[in-house]
């Protein structure tokens, strides 16, 4: 291969990483400098503990219960601590610091949590596994090698790679992001915001339905040329089909870009579509709205995933997106701090990135939901004290049918992981993200359980554990043979 060529496929796997990361929807993200896969040592209390409070959750961590004696319990349990492991893409060489917030959130997070006294007591030791877009099968041995008691609030794009290993060896994960069916669906898998394969949350394609009655009746689809994003447009498509919209255009798009986004935008004004759905990144889809300001075509609206909800959107799309543009979301705005106020758990998430990783701490969505992740492990974690175990975390997340991380986002249903009936929608105005007004009936959201649609095709399946034991008793201990 030339150097040329050798460009180009890294351009375009960087591009393929940024938008295949919206099957989990939930975001993208570059820049920063990739972190070290070498332990993180408990850190150093920098501030007295504030009792383990975390927005609305009390006793996230703290320090051992009283009177008790620590010892080594289970799989990367010692007297003193606990190993846990988040796994990232940052090392990516076509995308330097690709998803690097998931790494930042857990060098935060783990030190916030070490500060207040640990997990019940133990102190985390926090591996960072890098892998590098392409070598999560890599990483996952690394993990069950070097037994990780838990992977927490990571992911990877390839994810699809490794799940097997990661069963084999017993090892859960509390995932900040799932791409593939492979691994959405897998065994000793938990998303504090869930994106099960075979079910959508439709609420704002119903309200979209409402506010706009003439413009669905003429949508076009546009997705990147990856069978991931390929199979969340069908998805969608099924769903708003439901709905009564009509597709008039489809359009699959070059991952890596198009030299000229205008015959794309010709091709959809041609359609006669006044509505549009993009599956992708942001920067693209804000070329694409500017691209239809500069043909002189006005969409009613264009809906995007929560990943959309990037400064880059706006930065791409100029005057394009005012007005138009919606993004899909459960989490509290966190942009900047005043889109945190009015929401302590959001607060705190800005905080402690800032106190433990400084000015370079990325905040981005992929980091506010694997806080989540961080957040829903250590409750339960915390919960089981002395006997720290994988089947007493995994239990006890298993009993949380009521899931806000803290009040980062809309309930969710952790137990059963299936996806809330609650969202909100951002629009762009002007050159800022603002609440659409959706008339909430909780908080900034609004929540309905006639929005969750039971798809009827075939979107793939999960990785299961190779214990035929597993199925009957659902527990870490029983899933490897």
């Amino acid at each position: 291969m030339n150097q040329g060529e050798h460009v180009r496929n890294l351009r375009w796997l960087s591009t393929l990483a940024a938008i295949v990361v919206v099957a989990s929807a939930c975001g993208r993200s570059g820049g920063g400098t990739a972190s070290s896969t070498t332990p993180q040592s408990s850190s150093t209390q920098t501030t007295a503990p504030s009792g383990g409070t975390f927005g609305d959750l009390t006793n996230v961590c703290g320090p051992a219960p009283a009177g008790t004696t620590l010892t080594a319990t289970d799989a990367g349990v010692t007297a003193k601590s606990v190993q846990i492991s988040t796994v990232s893409d940052p090392g990516f060489v076509g995308r330097p610091g690709l998803n690097q917030e998931l790494f930042d959130t857990a060098t935060a997070f783990s030190k916030w949590c070490n500060a207040q006294g640990g997990i019940a007591g133990r102190q985390i030791t926090l591996k960072l596994r890098d892998a590098k877009l392409t070598q999560f099968q890599q990483v996952a041995i690394q993990a069950c090698a070097e037994k990780d008691f838990m992977m927490v609030g990571g992911g990877a794009v390839f994810d699809d790679q490794g799940q097997s290993t990661r069963l084999g060896c017993n090892l859960p994960t509390v995932a900040g992001y799932v791409v593939t069916p492979q691994a959405s669906g897998a065994d000793l898998t938990y998303q504090p915001v869930p994106n099960p394969v075979g079910t959508l949350s439709i609420g704002d394609f119903k309200w979209l339905t409402t506010k706009y009655p003439d413009a669905v009746k003429k949508v076009a689809i546009m997705t990147g040329s990856i069978p991931t994003t390929v199979l969340v447009a069908n998805r969608y498509e099924e769903a708003i089909k439901s709905l009564g919209w009509t597709v008039v255009k489809k359009i699959v798009y070059n991952a890596a870009g198009e030299p000229s986004w205008r015959p794309d935008a010709e091709a959809v004004k041609q359609s006669g579509a006044k509505a549009l759905i993009w599956v992708g990144e942001p920067t693209f889809f804000g070329t694409m709205l500017k691209t239809f300001n500069d043909i002189g075509y006005k969409l009613d609206f264009a809906r995007m995933d929560a990943n959309g909800y990037d400064p880059g959107l706006i930065a791409n799309a100029g005057a394009g997106a005012s007005g138009i543009a919606y993004i899909r979301s459960v989490f509290h705005p966190f942009l900047t701090a005043d889109d945190a106020k009015g929401d302590p758990a959001t607060q705190k998430y800005q905080e402690i990135v800032h106190q433990y990783v400084g000015s370079k701490g990325k905040i981005a969505y992929l980091g506010v939901q694997g806080l989540s992740g961080w957040l829903l492990f250590a409750k339960a974690a915390t919960e089981c004290g002395a006997n720290l175990t994988r089947d007493c975390v995994w239990a006890n997340i298993g009993k949380i049918t009521t899931w806000t991380g803290g009040g980062l986002h809309a309930p969710q249903d952790v137990a059963t992981q299936k996806p809330g009936d609650c969202f909100a929608m951002e629009q762009v105005q002007g050159a800022k993200f603002v609440l659409a007004p959706i008339n909430p009936n909780q908080g900034i959201y609004s929540c309905d359980p006639s929005v969750l649609f039971t798809l009827k095709g075939n979107y793939g399946t999960g990785t299961k554990c190779p214990n035929p034991a597993y199925a009957s008793d659902p527990k870490p201990s029983n899933c490897a043979k």
